[in-house]
């Protein structure tokens, strides 16, 4: 057996727990789902998924191992990552009271838009060096050397982390989507959403570069 049945599900729960805890990715997700609806959330929330599965596979086969190795790696990519969210909320604050996704845009527009939300909720958790540095100390915490085979075992637990952050993500997309529908029925409220998520990133963006880990 690869795993202790007790194990793993203590694992499964302490990633759950750390899904919902507030961070970058699921900050994003509900700002996407407020502003453009459960669509664009469900997107970035796949773009985030994916980027974990990066991370993973980096962990597996020793990748990630740089980051911890080589300081200044680990904050070029840091500060690329803060580059990166200061970026997006200058674009959302210039984008106030953008149509591009109202009842109306053409089905090209809407696949560039859907193309657009996964690659910047990707882009948004692969340049967080963090997370790779964090699976490091992680995952091996729950892998039993006596069983054998560590580098399925670690990519086990690396897919189950992506697996039940990206069910949590959904789950809580459909929770608070209802909210944003309301929200967009008002004539006011794009211009507001952009303003929002342009704080929202920016501050985000900052409390990163106030970081000094």
């Amino acid at each position: 057996m690869l795993f202790d049945p007790a194990v793993y599900l203590a694992y499964c729960g302490t990633v759950a727990l750390l899904a919902l805890a507030p961070g970058t990715d699921n900050i994003y997700i509900l700002t996407q789902t407020l502003s453009r609806g459960r669509h664009a959330g469900l997107l970035a929330a796949l773009g985030i998924a994916s980027a974990l599965c990066i991370h993973v596979t980096a962990v597996t086969f020793g990748l990630a191992q740089l980051f911890v190795n080589a300081p200044t790696l680990f904050q070029a990519v840091k500060w690329a990552g803060i580059a990166y969210l200061a970026w997006l909320a200058w674009g959302a604050f210039r984008s106030a009271g953008s149509a591009s996704w109202q009842i109306g845009a053409s089905a090209d527009h809407r696949a560039a838009g859907a193309g657009r939300t996964i690659a910047k909720g990707f882009a948004l958790a692969l340049l967080n060096p963090k997370l790779a540095v964090f699976f490091i100390a992680f995952l091996p915490q729950f892998t039993d050397p006596t069983a054998g085979g560590i580098t399925l075992q670690l990519l086990t637990l690396g897919i189950t982390f992506a697996v039940i952050s990206l069910s949590l993500f959904t789950a809580m997309i459909f929770i608070v989507a209802p909210m944003g529908d309301w929200l967009r029925r008002h004539p006011g409220f794009p211009v507001w959403q952009a303003r929002l998520t342009g704080t929202v990133l920016g501050g985000m963006a900052f409390w990163l570069a106030l970081d000094e880990t």
